[in-house]
């Protein structure tokens, strides 16, 4: 765990969105669920519920309860740490 609460696996996980995102007209990392999807396939597991877990520790936001893909493959999911 780090000093937020979040254990290393999962800050990791969230960092891809930084990683492959781009800034947003607020200023924040922001991706398509689909592209974070394809970017972090091969790599990492458990994308769906460490999204959700950050979006209640409000790290991230986006406009869905459960992504799934390809359902919500255009829903942007933002960091909300700049």
């Amino acid at each position: 765990m780090n000093d937020d609460g979040v254990s290393c696996s999962n800050s990791r996980r969230i960092e891809a969105i930084k990683e492959h995102g781009t800034l947003n007209s607020d200023g924040y990392s922001s991706i398509p669920y689909g592209v974070l999807f394809v970017k972090t396939e091969h790599t990492l597991e458990a994308l769906n519920g460490t999204l959700r877990s950050a979006k209640r520790q409000k790290k991230v936001a986006f406009n869905a309860e459960l992504l799934m893909m390809p359902r919500d493959k255009d829903v942007e999911v933002v960091w909300l740490e700049k």
